[in-house]
């Protein structure tokens, strides 16, 4: 019975690569919620080094992989829809538990851990997994779009404020992210007031 459970959430999982996320492909289309946390375990896995503290990688990367399993109902949120945002970790908890049901109960409990320490941050892995979900669609915008592509109009101060929480757990990555963010500008994907 529990083989049969875990099959049923591999299926139910599979509404996952459904749901679109603000970011777009190379070619051309926007991306899914299942390949941007597939993108982030990877980036995950190559950065490691250049975070200071000794990381727990299986927990970092069961974070990645389980950390948008609640957009499957609630969809993505952008990132800069404040309004969306105020009660996002309650859409998506809800969706969560939708998902978390068809699994047996001890992994349940266990995914459902792992997503609140991902959403609170409260351990270095989930910090850690925090820039990197941060940190990821930055590259991913600056290589796949157009040159002068900014259809909300976005600052520089606007995505420095997003994303400025990675200087507090690596200087080295948020140097980096400062980096991606001054070619945006040049490129015309952010404004520079």
């Amino acid at each position: 019975n529990d083989l049969s459970n875990i099959v049923d959430f591999i299926k139910e999982i599979e509404k996952l690569k459904s749901v679109t996320r603000f970011n777009r492909t190379l070619d051309g289309r926007f991306e899914n919620s299942a390949e941007h946390s597939w993108q982030s375990a990877m980036a995950s896995i190559v950065l490691q080094d250049y975070y200071p503290e000794k990381l727990n990688m299986e927990k970092v990367i069961s974070m990645l992989l389980i950390h948008d399993l609640g957009e499957i109902y609630a969809g993505d949120t952008f990132i800069f829809d404040d309004i969306g945002k105020s009660d996002s970790y309650d859409r998506e908890l809800d969706s969560l538990k939708i998902s978390l049901d068809k699994l047996p109960s001890d992994q349940q409990d266990s995914f459902l851990e792992l997503w609140q320490e991902f959403e609170t941050g409260i351990s270095i892995e989930a910090k850690y997994a925090r820039v990197l979900d941060a940190l990821v669609p930055l590259l991913n915008h600056l290589e796949v779009a157009q040159p002068h592509d900014n259809p909300h109009g976005l600052t520089k101060s606007q995505v420095i404020a997003k994303k400025s929480f990675i200087q507090e757990t690596s200087e080295t990555l948020w140097e980096l992210a400062q980096e991606v963010i001054d070619q945006s500008v040049a490129m015309g994907l952010y404004l520079d007031e």
